[in-house]
């Protein structure tokens, strides 16, 4: 039995063979632009899947949220620069990633319906997100969504020697009677080069952990380039 769709292109490939050039061009996009353009778009965006997924690197070494900040110290910036180069990270194998669009106040409202924190909970909540700095007081707030490590953690037992004396604390509501005491959820960093040299932030500021990071270690050699204690 023969193929009807068969015929039909045989048929149109003998119309279009009789057309002069132009003719002919005009007439296969007039009629064929639609799966034309569908080709070229799977395509384009099959190779852009294979270059993906040949050059994608999965993990980070580190995860830093600048928020509240107009300061250029995202990924590629000099801050990201001066501390890649410091560590020696092989960026082939792990990503460090710096992002300083956010802009959120946990103090006001706890951040309801601000986009910015929305994406700040899902980067906490998926272990993305490593560490977090803004003014000291909006980080202590920030403690109380229970997306800053507590770094009473044994994990935090090396910050804690090194860097206790600059916790930053948040007191639990009444209502939360599992946990007793105040919380470090920061380590204040107003002295440290995010002011001093790379101008992040004017009146102080504070980084807490994500609470869900498992780059502590990374978090550490930041907090120890910024204070200049390694």
């Amino acid at each position: 039995m023969l193929n009807p769709n068969k015929i039909v292109w045989s048929e149109e490939k003998e119309k279009i063979k009789k057309l002069p050039k132009k003719e002919a061009m005009q007439y296969i996009w007039m009629y064929f632009k639609i799966p034309i353009i569908a080709i070229v778009f799977f395509l384009a965006f099959g190779t852009f899947l294979i270059v993906r997924i040949a050059t994608n690197i999965p993990d980070n070494w580190l995860m830093v949220t600048f928020s509240n900040t107009y300061a250029d110290v995202g990924t590629g910036s000099k801050l990201w620069e001066d501390f890649t180069k410091h560590t020696g990270y092989d960026l082939t194998k792990k990503k460090v990633e710096f992002n300083a669009s956010s802009y959120f106040d946990y103090t006001k409202n706890q951040a309801r319906g601000n986009a910015y924190y929305n994406a700040f909970i899902t980067l906490a909540d998926a272990g993305e997100l490593d560490a977090i700095t803004m003014e000291p007081k909006s980080l202590a707030a920030l403690g109380q969504s229970g997306r800053l490590m507590d770094l009473n953690d044994e994990r935090c037992a090396s910050i804690k020697a090194k860097y206790g004396d600059r916790f930053i604390m948040y007191e639990p509501v009444e209502e939360d009677t599992e946990t007793k005491g105040p919380v470090p959820v920061g380590i204040d960093v107003s002295d440290s080069k995010l002011i001093t040299e790379y101008h992040v932030y004017v009146d102080g500021c504070a980084l807490g952990i994500g609470a869900q990071s498992e780059n502590i270690k990374e978090v550490e050699d930041f907090l120890d380039f910024i204070l200049g204690s390694d």
